[in-house]
């Protein structure tokens, strides 16, 4: 087989996102603080240097993994304030419902600690809804924020969503 640089660029792309993966798998079992560098390279399969080589440390790869996803999210300035707040919070919920009530509980259960990995998200969250509607990016993370620690708090017998719709659409002609 002929190795060449596309096929050590799909290598380097397929090692980064199963180093990903697997972080995200056993920071939601174990905990973020419970998990080293070395038990995920040994569970993705990958040389310390090659998670070293797309990474910086563990905190490097949460925040990475946020933006990119978190990123894509967000709408252009064409649409309205309104549609890029929406956009953002409603498939926000949605990837965080998707990706499961335990991860959700983990998350609120290290901002609470102050930890890095439960308070990274938070800060995105605020700078990105304060750039769309300024003073009022405390009351909208707030609701956002309560929204989800109530369907965390009730085992997911609270749908964030609802919630969120209900304020977006009682404060429309606001934002």
């Amino acid at each position: 087989m002929k190795y060449n640089n596309e096929t050590r660029l799909t290598k380097s792309n397929e090692n980064k996102k199963r180093i990903i993966d697997v972080a995200i798998r056993l920071i939601n079992e174990k905990g973020f603080d419970n998990v080293s560098v070395s038990e995920i390279t040994k569970a993705a399969g990958v040389s310390k240097g090659a998670f070293y080589i797309h990474f910086e440390s563990k905190e490097d790869l949460i925040e990475k993994q946020i933006n990119f996803f978190y990123d894509d999210l967000k709408l252009d300035d064409s649409y309205s304030i309104y549609e890029r707040l929406e956009n953002y919070l409603l498939k926000s919920i949605d990837h965080i419902i998707d990706s499961g009530l335990k991860m959700a509980q983990e998350w609120f259960s290290h901002s609470v600690r102050g930890s890095y990995y439960g308070n990274l998200k938070l800060s995105y969250d605020k700078e990105y809804i304060q750039s769309l509607v300024g003073q009022r990016a405390s009351e909208v993370v707030s609701v956002y924020y309560g929204a989800l620690n109530l369907w965390c708090f009730t085992n997911g017998e609270i749908n964030p969503k609802e919630i969120i719709i209900n304020y977006l659409e009682k404060h429309k002609e606001e934002f």
